[in-house]
């Protein structure tokens, strides 16, 4: 019968489309465990067909089909991470300086003409470029990235030589072409989607002044340039959520405008050059206080600060000149700005003003902070840092400006110090923890009033023995009041051990190695600190003791380095051989740390081993490099970036080899 059969092949059709339905979802299934390492499982039991009806809104697993399971990506191994991305940037950066240096090279030594230098780049990116397209279309995106991007910055640095070293094009022709290829660059990384690309071609855009300057000074060229520059790639971190070109249009700025002032020799600047200079300080901190990240920000409050110490360095009433960029940071909501802000303030004056600084601006700044917290009234613990540390900074800056020919003043100077923070703890509740460390602040400056006439060395080790006297009598009481105090005295110790007991002596010759009063002061400061870490522990600001002794420990022994040179070696000799055996007494430490930590099984021995390791290896290559001759280090830009890139390559083609044994090695660390 005709109906019958109509029946019977409908339902047969709507058998096969859910079994078809079901294999695919099978299927996808098994290449998701697959993609986690997961062995298949076994293939479920056929049943005999049910009789026709509407499909389930669930398969017989409870799954809906529609949307079937798909697995997170597993997270990727750190050697990975290292050998496929970050070592394929360095190698690119890398490659990218050598060959400037070498083409530079070339430049000095007429091999070749200027329109063949330039064709020679042009030729270069467009190859890298073409490449590198080739290379994302099998699938090795990463290293991709890093071959786009050498072709970037190698039409940056065509086009800038053409422009403005060699003036083959006219500079509104080159804005032009710059212009395009700024473009263009921007369209790559949206095409891929990379923000890698992006960032490439902004260290290319970064490197074109330094590795092409033909010498003269253009300094409004050069910052209107870095200004524009940036002001890019801040609208593409915002407008792309590309976050990583914010730090490197920061750190690209710090770099290009400190490379200036040692061109300038520093405190040499000419009378001419410091509006300029000044100018552009406000400048580029006005841009980046607006950044999304609010680390820039306290990045570019110290650094104008310091450029703003520099500048001045030789007039120190111009310390007024910090001042606003003091006021500026209280505004901000963070709560540790105001902590970022007082010491990006006090850090230059130490380091630059600190000769002849008027005494009205050292008190205009502690009235400023005062005056936060007066309009504040902090509650928390980076406040009222805040306060603390203004009282302490003050009237060390104030001693030492001060004294000896105003000596008989300091005892009342301390007591003034202590009553008006006696009137500001008169804002907060009783008995309140905040109101005790005022009052803490308030009666450590009328104490300090009385046996101010002492002086020397042995009120550094005093207040260091006091900071871990008090850190045991806070563990052993549970009391918040005493562990404040204790920090607090401590910095104090440290505060005066770096800004008066560090000049202990005029010259190496006045004492002998390590065999000194100085050197005593920074080994009892030193067992202070680490004393006060084993009190505190195992709370969180035992670790800040632990670092802080290291610091202090290191810290000394490289004047004690630096004193056995001054004895012992000629002058021309002094400064490499100080590098060289400053760099081997950091290995040694880094090494010793790392076998103390796995011999305590302590994380924390071999943490700070290995940081102190990549300290040292990063001193060696951005500072200890560039005292080699020219033909070496072009040799050794050219073969380390080949190097680089060769071992980036064979993290991409080997990373899911790579993958799977990371994940099945039992001795890996999480």
């Amino acid at each position: 019968m005709p109906g019958s059969d109509d029946e019977r092949f409908k339902a047969l059709s709507e058998e096969l489309a859910q079994l078809v339905r079901r294999q695919r979802h099978l299927e996808e299934r098994v290449r998701a465990l697959e993609s986690q390492g997961v062995a298949t499982p076994p293939p479920l039991p056929v049943f005999d067909a049910p009789a026709p009806e509407p499909l389930p809104s669930r398969d017989s697993d409870g799954i809906v089909p529609e949307a079937p399971y798909v697995a997170s990506p597993p997270p990727v191994p750190l050697e990975t991470t290292i050998g496929l991305n970050w070592i394929n940037r360095v190698a690119v950066v890398t490659l990218l300086l050598g060959a400037a240096f070498l083409f530079k090279y070339g430049v000095d030594n007429d091999w070749l003409g200027p329109g063949v230098r330039v064709t020679l780049g042009l030729t270069a990116a467009i190859i890298s470029l073409l490449a590198g397209d080739r290379v994302w279309r099998r699938g090795q995106n990463v290293f991709a990235q890093g071959v786009i991007g050498l072709g970037l910055a190698l039409l940056y640095l065509s086009i800038y030589a053409a422009a403005m070293l060699y003036h083959l094009l006219p500079q509104s022709l080159a804005f032009v072409v710059m212009a395009a290829v700024t473009g263009g660059a921007m369209g790559l990384a949206v095409l891929y989607n990379s923000q890698s690309v992006a960032v490439l071609a902004m260290i290319g855009g970064y490197l074109t002044p330094p590795a092409l300057s033909t010498g003269e000074d253009h300094p409004w060229i050069l910052f209107g340039y870095v200004f524009l520059l940036n002001t890019g790639g801040l609208l593409l971190a915002r407008t792309r959520q590309w976050n990583a070109l914010e730090p490197i249009a920061a750190a690209a700025t710090i770099l290009l405008y400190w490379n200036w002032f040692n061109e300038e020799s520093f405190g040499s600047l000419l009378e001419i050059k410091r509006p300029t200079a000044t100018v552009f300080a406000f400048a580029f901190y006005a841009q980046f206080s607006i950044a999304k990240a609010p680390q820039l920000w306290a990045l570019f409050q110290l650094a104008a600060s310091i450029a703003l110490a520099v500048i001045w360095a030789d007039n120190s009433r111009f310390v007024w000149w910090n001042l606003p960029l003091a006021a500026v940071g209280l505004l901000r909501t963070e709560m540790w700005a105001p902590l970022v802000t007082l010491a990006c303030f006090w850090l230059p004056y130490r380091f630059w003003y600190s000769a002849d600084a008027p005494f009205a601006a050292l008190s205009a700044s502690f009235l400023l902070f005062f005056g936060w917290a007066l309009w504040r009234i902090p509650r928390k613990l980076p406040g009222l840092g805040v306060v603390a540390a203004n009282a302490a900074f003050y009237f060390v800056a104030a001693y030492t400006l001060l004294s000896p020919e105003h000596h008989q003043y300091m005892g009342l100077l301390a007591a003034a110090i202590g009553g008006i923070h006696l009137l500001l703890a008169r804002n907060y509740e009783a008995r309140s923890e905040p109101q005790t460390l005022i009052l803490g602040v308030a009666l450590a400056f009328v104490t300090l009033a009385v046996p101010i006439q002492f002086a020397g060395f042995r009120i550094t080790i005093a207040w260091a023995l006091e900071g871990a006297v008090l850190a045991w009598l806070a563990a052993r009481s549970s009391n918040q009041w005493l562990r404040g105090a204790a920090w607090m005295v401590l910095a104090l110790a440290i505060v005066r051990l770096l800004a008066l007991d560090v000049f202990i002596y005029a010259q190496s010759s006045e004492y002998v190695t390590l065999l000194n009063t100085r050197s005593l002061t920074f080994a009892v400061s030193t067992a202070a600190l680490w004393l006060s870490a084993k009190f505190l522990a195992p709370a969180i600001d035992a670790i800040g003791a632990y670092i802080a002794g290291h610091a202090v420990l290191l810290f000394g022994l490289s004047l004690e380095i630096g004193g056995w040179v001054g004895r012992n070696v000629i002058p021309e000799n002094q400064s490499g051989i100080q590098i060289v055996a400053v760099s081997v007494m950091m290995t040694i430490y880094a090494v010793i740390l790392v076998v103390v930590g796995v011999k305590t099984q302590a994380a924390i021995h071999r943490m700070l081993g290995l940081a102190l390791v990549v300290l040292v290896v990063a001193k060696l290559y951005l500072v200890d490099v560039w005292v080699l001759g020219r033909l070496f280090r072009i040799a050794a830009f050219l073969a380390l970036g080949i190097l680089l890139l060769a071992l980036s390559y064979l993290y991409s083609r080997l990373r899911p080899l790579l993958d799977r044994f990371l994940k099945t090695d039992p001795g890996r660390v999480n």
